[in-house]
């Protein structure tokens, strides 16, 4: 065979695997592919699960259609959210409407839209804890947040904990969040943990690692939605003032232009 000939079967050959392989790819979108087709999809849980989110808007936009399939599965008594920060630190509150506010009115303003999305998600009240409401001092409450999980640990045999990544984040205090369940995990004083995952940094877990939950009826689209949407609410005589969503439209956007609204988790690595 000439040399013509062969360059020209490689590039036909080239060109065929390339149109397979486009026409195997939904759209032509090979990150979308990865991200809603690959992965462990509705990764059982333990008995009971303890949700950490770092702070108030967390729990829904990283982890809404997981607390969803942990209380269909498990049942609402089986699962338990955590909130770790008091959520005074958010740039909303740098504005000069703010202040004469004093902290513990700027964490009840959030705490206010917290408790509301919990309860469209399906979480009961008493299962919600505020580690803030419990420790006396103001700062980080990561201390705490290892006693709380070492507790769920002893009180129950079996419990997922599921906290924010401790590597992969944008945020400090998420990934200061995420390791504090890493470091128990390895430690060999949890024996099941997930974290939270960005959609952005899902290319950079192996396949394997990543955890995928889905809204699977219409019952949970709406309830997710909702929860998103108390994130919005604007009401001051009810001390509601659209904080979440203020802070972090882009994320709820994001996330409600998923028909889907896929929750993303990792594995420890």
């Amino acid at each position: 065979m000439s040399k013509r000939n062969k360059i020209l079967l490689y590039v036909l050959l080239v060109f065929g695997l390339f149109v397979s392989f486009k026409l195997f790819i939904p759209e032509n979108n090979l990150d979308d592919y990865i991200k809603k087709n690959l992965g462990i999809e509705d990764r059982l849980f333990k008995e009971y699960v303890v949700f950490y989110p770092q702070h108030q808007d967390d729990e829904v936009l990283w982890g809404g259609s997981a607390i969803r399939r942990a209380i269909n599965r498990l049942g609402a008594d089986h699962v338990f959210v955590v909130l770790v920060s008091d959520g005074t630190g958010v740039n909303v509150f740098k504005d000069k409407t703010y202040k004469n506010t004093s902290r513990k009115e700027k964490e009840q303003l959030r705490d206010n839209e917290f408790y509301a999305a919990l309860n469209y998600l399906g979480v009961n009240k008493e299962n919600i804890i505020i580690l803030a409401n419990i420790d006396n001092k103001v700062g980080n409450h990561f201390d705490l947040m290892r006693e709380v999980a070492l507790n769920f640990e002893d009180k129950y045999e079996n419990v997922t904990h599921i906290a924010q990544s401790y590597k992969y984040d944008n945020h400090p205090m998420h990934r200061k969040n995420g390791k504090v369940i890493y470091d128990l995990y390895k430690e060999g004083k949890i024996k099941d943990a997930m974290f939270y995952l960005k959609p952005k940094y899902v290319e950079k877990v192996s396949i394997d690692k990543i955890v995928i939950y889905k809204a699977k009826d219409f019952e949970d689209y709406e309830a997710i939605v909702n929860a998103c949407n108390e994130y919005k609410v604007i009401n001051k005589e009810k001390g509601r003032r659209g904080i979440g969503y203020i802070s972090s439209h882009r994320y709820f956007d994001n996330l409600l232009k998923d028909s889907d609204l896929t929750s993303f988790l990792h594995l420890p690595e």
